[in-house]
């Protein structure tokens, strides 16, 4: 376990120095001085548009429905000359399809400000493979906004923290049986999401009642299984410095929230965002989910059948003006519930600053009513559409959240599944380019290997993947 330790400490310590020093020593002290004054937050917001190029709504405290031609209207913020902008004409909305095709589009050239670039790769919960180009200080601003949804739960930094996401953390068998390792520099117990299983759930919860972090930052399917294994044992979580469970990446469903609270005696805290860094939503300490308008403007998109006003000039503090009526989705309580599409413009990227980006998640309004903690963010109800199934195989192991298996072949791959059969074996379903090769193909197999050995699985190429009525496949899906 040591060696995976020390390159977990290194890896560490090496982005503390790129980032998260300058995070939270740069950052967080100006994100800090706004959460409670709309004025503040208003002239931060109009000094980021401006540095970037970008048009987005002047109140940083409602939120807007998204009309045809942008936050302003259909001229632009000043005026009928401000029709055509970087991206093209003025309001348009820019898509995941568009970014694929034609990245260089949406790419700027490098400047003071903007030189040193690092390239991501993601694959999402869509299953397309994208690659995005992000300065270092977007980087670093990024850990800055993390730093404050961490103070949000009360952390503090030098406290311990305990981590159950998608990395690699430890051999594939352990010969001591311990699935994690730790960051010595962080300050951070880093354990696998992809050892969970009936057989080592308690193991997994005697680590971290001994290390005993005050935030643990999960899966939502991790924190599930935990909480499930302790609700089946009769037991509450024994850690008495943890306080708050910080949850991201798939859809925090109610009764997992509920499980979870109960299990772990703390408040759920749960963070949206995406690759592509053009929103977030955190969570506060009274329980809301307030949109940050300082990490991105943010605009609501009706879906076909909630038509959205025709100028886009539609406005409401903190949820949308007509409460929760109409709408197409089912919530947790079998009623329907009016959903909107999150639409974002970067405020942090100069390298590829992002306008009207439609993330194609949606969103529950909030009900307009002041948050009890006092930050001027407008908030929303829930966050929809990450929903992403969990296999439980033979051996009791817990497999979810595989997306990193297809990061890295956005060039060949156009879309991926994983498919698990009735006869044990998954299929790793393709929709490829004809540059794809067998040596792709075996990439992918080794990298599934890595994250669920000891099964069999293969690669089959098909032309399309079905598609469900909200327009999204199921990333993990299981043959009928």
């Amino acid at each position: 376990m040591w060696t995976w330790s020390l390159k977990a400490t290194l890896r560490s310590f090496g982005r503390t120095l790129l980032r998260g020093l300058w995070g939270r020593l740069l950052v967080y002290p100006h994100l800090l001085r706004h959460e409670r004054s709309a004025q503040d937050l208003n002239r931060y917001i109009a000094d980021r548009a401006r540095r970037l190029g970008v048009d987005v709504a002047a109140d940083g405290t409602r939120l807007r429905l998204a009309g045809p031609h942008g936050p302003h209207g259909p001229h632009g913020p000043h005026g009928p000359h401000d029709a055509n902008g970087p991206h093209g004409p003025h309001g348009a909305f820019t898509t995941k399809a568009m970014l694929r095709e034609h990245p260089e589009r949406f790419l700027r050239r490098r400047a003071p400000g903007s030189l040193l670039r690092a390239t991501i790769r993601t694959s999402g919960t869509s299953g397309t493979p994208l690659s995005l180009v992000q300065t270092l200080g977007a980087v670093i601003r990024e850990e800055g906004f993390v730093q404050r949804q961490l103070r949000w739960i009360g952390w503090r930094p030098g406290e311990r923290r305990a981590w159950i996401r998608g990395d690699i953390v430890c051999a594939a068998r352990p010969p001591d049986g311990r699935y994690w390792c730790h960051d010595r520099w962080g300050r951070m117990l880093l354990m696998s999401s992809y050892h969970l299983s009936e057989a080592t759930i308690g193991a997994y919860v005697d680590a971290l009642e001994r290390y005993d972090p005050v935030v643990l930052h999960a899966y939502p399917s991790s924190v599930a299984a935990l909480a499930a294994w302790l609700d089946a044992h009769g037991r509450r979580y024994r850690g008495r410095a943890l306080r708050g469970l910080l949850t991201s990446s798939e859809t925090l469903e109610p009764g997992v929230r509920a499980l979870a609270e109960r299990s772990f005696g703390v408040r759920v805290f749960d963070w949206y965002g995406q690759a592509e860094r053009v929103a977030a939503i955190g969570t506060c300490e009274a329980g809301s989910y307030h949109v940050l308008t300082d990490y991105g403007g943010v605009e609501l998109l009706a879906g076909a059948d909630q038509p959205a006003d025709s100028t886009g000039d539609s406005t409401t503090e903190g949820g949308m003006e007509g409460g929760m009526e109409g709408g197409t989705e089912g919530g947790a309580d079998g009623a329907s519930e009016r959903t909107y599409e999150l639409v974002g413009t970067t405020l942090n990227n100069p390298a590829m600053p992002l306008a009207r980006y439609r993330t194609g998640d949606r969103v529950v309004p909030g009900d307009g009513r002041p948050c009890a903690c006092g930050r001027v963010f407008p908030t929303v109800a829930r966050v929809i559409g990450r929903q992403e199934r969990s296999i439980q195989l033979p051996d009791g192991r817990i497999v979810t959240r595989l997306d990193r298996v297809f990061q890295g072949h956005d060039r060949h791959l156009i879309e991926g599944q994983v498919l698990y059969g009735n006869d044990g074996r998954f299929r790793l379903r393709v929709v490829a380019t004809p540059g794809f090769t067998a040596a792709h193909e075996t990439a992918l197999i080794a990298a599934f290997l890595l994250r669920v050995p000891g099964v069999e699985v293969g690669v089959e190429r098909v032309p399309a993947i079905a598609r469900g009525p909200n327009g999204k496949f199921e990333f993990i899906a299981i043959e009928a």
